[in-house]
């Protein structure tokens, strides 16, 4: 069977929690740019729809990836229109609603909330609505046969919505008689976490009634895939599934985990059996310094694993495979000498005091407030106002003046040279933890707190003290044009009101009542997941920070201090280690704004690759809710990567836009960004890179840029982050 597809990784997990209906809010997304792609569609080749599917050549002619879309009739209700399935033209048309509007006249002014009705609800459907995906590696759970039709059905997310044995029943014979193509092969997969914990305990007897089902875990349907090729030398380490990885390894060790985690200290190289996001902190480090970072589904029983754990190994990662051999020491010596890197020295301008807003930062103003709160200056200077941060920076000198006042440079110095801490890595990670406690512990310098409230209420206004603020790590020691610094540091969340109750009693006064609500969803979602599956150690670090946002206060004095404090983490001491950077030239700053709370999605994207002699390619990597992408919280979630040529030419200068994999946590793989949003974000993104390549890094030839975004909960795209990308090319 030829079936072409660019996803080489697809994974359904869970869904993330949005302020929109479960599995449609992607349709609803995807309405919002249904006109704007009207022109597009008439060159796609093939039907419309088909109402059968005999054939693999009818299949392709609709497939958008593999995957078509479907309605199908659901007995005893009044069907839709006259016929038992419409298998639609899913890179025409690739939302239920967008068909229904185009191809059915009776249908041209059909609201999102009438299709909800019709599609997705229990009381009001008129047809089963869903997906058919192709997947060639996975097996036929009842059959054994290798290579499988998924279908998925879409559902609100209520309990009460939940589908019974008999309507599964019901929809999988309806598209057994509608699709002969798949009738052998066909298997039901749940399509949001509620609907998977439902079916569990049902399969016994779905299966009896002749229904195969498999879960979102079972589709890894790739054993092997490179995030970052090189060669290493290392200590072979084997983390156990569901433990998670502790801090105690560094750039001598490869690690094998099962799912990586969001931030971790230098290392050798990273093998995970589970899938990764490709701009993870952990991603981005591994392939800055071109070290082997891969997805080896069977890493846990793979005998070169078996019987080189706790040996030194020579490994080497490479696109279509990983070789793992034994080393001698004087092997691996010799690579470490030869490849270690050197930054050097870093500057800093201690001078400065002003607590400067982003409307006058520029990025001249780096060396006095790091190139994180300077670079957002640049951003504010280009971008309309819905699209950019409000904010203000806190210079490194007042870093300094804390420590200088509670005394701790004396304490640095004796840390810096206490010879036991570059030899003794436990030792050093105590030693840093007893000075973060330090820090952590210490009195704000006379006139710090009253000038940082007097600016907060100045820049964020009347609401200033009870909305959550943000406070970004932004040193001198980041962001760099040959070194990115990411992860290494912390940022966290305050609330002024917390500062000013007189008590340490929570919850924060800057919890609305709505973003109360939207946590507790979360986290009985959370809680419900964790039932189901036990083995994902992760959970209960998500669950356990979303019970601390219901309970605790979040001072800003606390959150400054944490900031301040992060310079000392330890994999920011190791990673300067590394890179060669002198400690003592190392001055934490502060970016300001509001936080971003109940957002629906996060990405990141770099800008201008040159994979070929092709346009410009930019990659844009987002998941939804507050999963994440820099720090993801959930390693078992794929995000979606999007790809697209800055074409000039072009419509919205764009071209050869397309879904490559898609977001884990979307109902039916829909896409997260509709086509309304990417002409927005291409817009944007190709502003920003236009400025600071002339602008800002006019030195660096080729530049591209790292980019972090929001989408918030009303909508808005905000870049919040833009700093050189140092990654290899796709």
């Amino acid at each position: 069977m030829q079936l072409v597809r660019l996803t080489q990784l697809a994974v359904p997990v869970v869904l993330a929690p949005l302020a929109l209906a479960a599995c449609g809010a992607g349709e609803a997304a995807g309405d919002a740019g249904m006109d704007a792609s009207a022109a597009d569609s008439a060159v796609i080749e093939g039907p419309d729809y088909l109402e059968q599917l005999d054939t693999v050549a009818q299949y392709d002619s609709l497939a958008a990836d593999v995957t078509v879309k479907y309605l199908a009739r659901v007995d005893g209700r009044e069907p839709l229109v006259d016929a038992d399935c419409l298998f639609q033209n899913s890179r025409r048309f690739p939302f239920h609603a967008q068909f229904l509007r185009r191809v059915f006249p009776e249908y041209s002014d059909l609201s999102f909330d009438t299709y909800v009705e019709f599609v997705l609800r229990q009381a009001t459907r008129r047809a089963w609505g869903g997906a058919l995906e192709w997947r060639p590696r996975v097996t036929h759970p009842l059959s054994g046969q290798a290579g499988i039709y998924v279908y998925y059905a879409y559902q609100e997310r209520q309990p009460d919505e939940n589908l019974s044995v008999s309507q599964l029943v019901e929809l999988d014979r309806r598209l057994k008689a509608c699709a002969p193509i798949a009738a052998s092969r066909l298997v039901f997969v749940p399509s949001v976490l509620e609907q998977e914990v439902h079916v569990r305990p049902l399969v016994p007897e779905l299966n009896a009634a002749g229904v195969a089902v498999r879960f979102p875990a079972d589709l890894i349907d790739r054993d092997y895939e490179a995030y970052s090729v090189g060669e290493s030398y290392g200590y072979l380490h084997v983390i156990p599934a569901g433990t998670a990885v502790p801090e105690d390894y560094g750039s001598r060790d490869v690690l094998v985990v099962e799912g990586a985690p969001p931030d971790i200290s230098t290392l050798a190289g990273l093998i995970s059996t589970l899938p990764q996001s490709s701009l993870s902190h952990t991603n981005l480090r591994l392939r800055e310094r071109g070290l082997p970072n891969v997805l080896l589904a069977r890493a846990y029983t793979d005998s070169r694993v078996r019987d080189l754990e706790d040996r030194l190994v020579h490994v080497v990662a490479t696109e279509t495979e990983l070789t793992l051999t034994s080393a001698t020491l004087a092997e691996a010596e010799a690579y470490w000498e030869a490849h270690r890197p050197m930054v050097g020295p870093v500057s800093s301008d201690l001078n400065v005091t002003a607590l400067e807003g982003m409307d006058t930062l520029t990025h001249e103003d780096a060396i006095a407030y790091g190139a994180k709160a300077a670079n957002l200056g640049e951003l504010h200077a280009v971008l309309p106002a819905q699209n950019r941060v409000e904010g203000f920076g806190i210079p490194f000198s007042a870093y300094r003046d804390f420590i200088v006042h509670n005394g701790l440079d004396a304490n640095i110095t004796a840390l810096l040279a206490d010879p036991q801490v570059g030899t003794d890595r436990a030792y050093r990670a105590e030693a840093l933890d007893d000075l973060r406690k330090d820090i952590r512990n210490g009195a704000f310098q006379p006139g710090f707190f009253a000038a940082l409230d007097a600016r907060l209420r100045e820049v964020f206004g009347a609401d200033a003290a009870t909305t959550f603020i943000r406070f970004r790590s932004s040193t001198n020691a980041e962001d760099l044009d040959a070194f990115s610094g990411a992860g290494l540091y912390d940022s966290k969340t305050g609330c002024l009101a917390d500062d000013l109750d007189a008590d340490t009693v929570g919850p924060s006064h800057c919890l609305s009542a709505e973003h109360r609500t939207f946590i507790e969803a979360e986290l009985a979602r959370r809680r419900a997941e964790q039932t189901a599956h036990p083995e994902r150690w992760w959970v209960a670090d998500i669950i356990a920070d979303l019970e601390d946002d219901l309970t605790d206060e979040k001072t800003v004095a606390d959150a400054v201090r944490k900031v301040w404090r992060s310079l000392w983490n330890l994999r920011a001491y190791d990673e300067r280690e590394y890179y060669g950077i002198p400690h003592t030239d190392v001055f934490m700053g502060i970016a300001v704004q509001p936080t971003f709370v109940m957002e629906r999605m996060e990405s990141v994207a770099v800008t201008h690759l040159r994979p070929d002699a092709g346009d410009p390619l930019y990659r844009v990597v987002s998941q939804l809710g507050e999963v994440g992408i820099v720090r993801p919280i959930d390693p078992g979630a794929v995000p979606e990567t999007l790809t697209f040529r800055r074409t000039p030419a072009a419509p919205n200068g764009m071209s050869d836009v397309r879904v490559a994999i898609p977001s884990s946590l979307s109902p039916g793989a829909q896409p997260l960004y509709d086509t309304a949003m990417q002409a927005q974000l291409g817009a944007l993104l190709f502003t920003v890179h236009d400025h600071f390549a002339a602008n800002v890094y006019p030195q660096l030839t080729g530049l591209r840029l790292d980019v972090e975004i929001e989408v918030t909960s009303d909508g808005r795209i905000v870049l919040k982050q833009a700093r050189p990308y140092l990654g290899v090319e796709p």
